[in-house]
């Protein structure tokens, strides 16, 4: 049996549930705080390619070949993830991790964000991924809460 590490993060938010998941969920929330552009298909097995550079040549510009794995409206989204062009091994491996995102409300317009990625396999050459992205993830999800500070 092969063991895998993950990344869990959590928000406290003020807005709802709803906001949030929307955020998550289509092309104009996503780019207000994760992507500069998207191509999401919000259906399982759709399309969840997040694009960091569009200045790079498809395949190198974010998420490329990511997809939706599940969701439920206004509390739990699913996703596969890839490494970055700088991890050229581990992205060119096909192997993705996968990120569930849940959002449950505590009060009205306050919603804890649970933010799990899974699916880091125990090796060392997954050292540097596991590191690149305790980091990155943190980096999105504040953005993410400044983006909501602002909305108020």
């Amino acid at each position: 049996m092969e063991i895998y590490r993950y990344i869990i993060k959590e928000r406290l938010i003020n807005k709802s549930s709803d906001f949030l998941y929307n955020l998550w969920t289509s092309k104009d929330g996503l780019n207000l705080f994760f992507s500069v552009d998207n191509n999401i298909e919000i259906k399982p097995l759709g399309k969840y390619e997040i694009f960091f550079s569009l200045e790079e040549p498809y395949g190198l510009r974010g998420s490329e070949g990511c997809q939706v794995l599940s969701y439920i409206p206004k509390q739990m989204f699913s996703f596969t993830w890839n490494n970055p062009p700088s991890l050229k091994d581990l992205r060119e491996s096909g192997y993705h991790t996968w990120v569930v995102i849940t959002f449950t409300e505590m009060e009205e317009n306050e919603t804890l964000m649970r933010f799990v990625n899974y699916g880091y396999p125990l090796d060392e050459k997954w050292d540097k991924s596991y590191q690149y992205f305790n980091r990155a993830w943190d980096y999105v999800l504040n953005n993410l809460t400044k983006v909501c500070e602002k909305k108020n």
